[in-house]
């Protein structure tokens, strides 16, 4: 156990039960916490539209919404408390609103993916529609700041701020990129089954999940690495991601043919590679995304984590 520190656990908190197992496991512990949790919440339109429940064909948003501000970040930040005291919450949140990192940094994380997004598509002969280009876009950006507000801050607070930094801290940025994205692939699971589903069907969404949380997950830890380890920055990439690849956001709105799955996958990988290649200086082993201290051993600047 680490030494006692100010605001942080002490050794008179050794012992039996939750605290004491979540001094010693703590992403074991927000897991198994946060995702039964979660799964119960994301699980309820899915059983309304199969008839389980009353309800029929529910939106998915307010489930997530709740699962994201009523479990996983309440979950992460008590888990932080307990690891590393009072000033491990105020360093994880000073991380959440961090915003001075470049314009060119901001330009990258609000436009880069669906930008790269139509223009894949183009390229792989989709017609792209610019009638009411201006309303479109004005719609979607007063969207996407309502995204950040209200869900993407707080769900990438405990994703990209709490779980992913101290898997890459233990592991590297790439591992700690493929260890998170399992959880946060599993956390999204449930809504696969809130539409008719076949074996194959299932399989493929599955499967588009699995792909696309990795892929994404992974150009958060390189931004990370590029926008001085903001949390916000990483927000911000999440609610772009989301209108560059979900039905209904700009890309899709943009592009002829459908939901752009291929293109935005393309794109991701694209982007990743190309902002690797603009911080790889701190992308070497041992470099670290810009952190304030917290607790030595803890998740701050001290000592490498215990724990996967």
């Amino acid at each position: 156990m680490p030494p006692a520190t100010a605001g942080g656990p002490t050794a008179a908190t050794a012992g039996r039960g939750l605290r004491a197992f979540t001094l010693r496991r703590p992403l074991t512990a927000f897991l198994l916490l946060a995702l039964p949790a979660g799964w119960v919440l994301l699980a309820v339109p899915a059983l309304a539209f199969h008839g389980v429940l009353p309800g029929g064909r529910l939106p998915a948003e307010p489930f997530a919404l709740a699962m994201t501000l009523l479990v996983m970040l309440p979950a992460a930040l008590w888990v932080v408390s307990v690891t590393e005291g009072r000033a491990g919450v105020r360093a994880l949140l000073a991380r959440t609103f961090r915003w001075r990192f470049g314009l060119g940094g901001w330009a990258a994380v609000l436009l880069a993916l669906p930008v790269t997004t139509v223009a894949v598509g183009a390229a792989l002969g989709r017609g792209v529609r610019t009638a009411d280009l201006p309303s479109v876009l004005a719609t979607e950006l007063l969207g996407l700041v309502v995204a950040v507000v209200v869900i993407n801050l707080w769900e990438e607070t405990v994703w990209a701020g709490f779980v992913q930094t101290r898997l890459e801290r233990r592991h590297g940025l790439v591992a700690g990129a493929v260890l998170t994205a399992l959880p946060f692939a599993a956390g999204h699971l449930p809504l696969a089954f809130a539409e008719d589903v076949t074996p194959s069907s299932l399989l493929t969404a599955l499967a588009y999940l699995l792909v696309a949380a990795l892929l994404f997950r992974l150009l958060v830890g390189v931004v990370l690495r590029g926008a001085a380890g903001s949390v916000l920055a990483v927000a911000v990439l999440h609610a772009s991601w989301n209108t560059s690849s979900g039905s209904g956001g700009l890309a899709d709105d943009l592009l002829s043919g459908g939901q752009p799955v291929t293109s935005a996958l393309v794109a991701v990988a694209l982007v990743t590679l190309c902002v690797a290649l603009v911080v790889r200086p701190r992308l070497r082993p041992g470099a670290r995304e810009e952190v304030p201290a917290g607790p030595a051993g803890a998740g701050g600047t001290g000592r490498p984590l215990r724990e996967t």
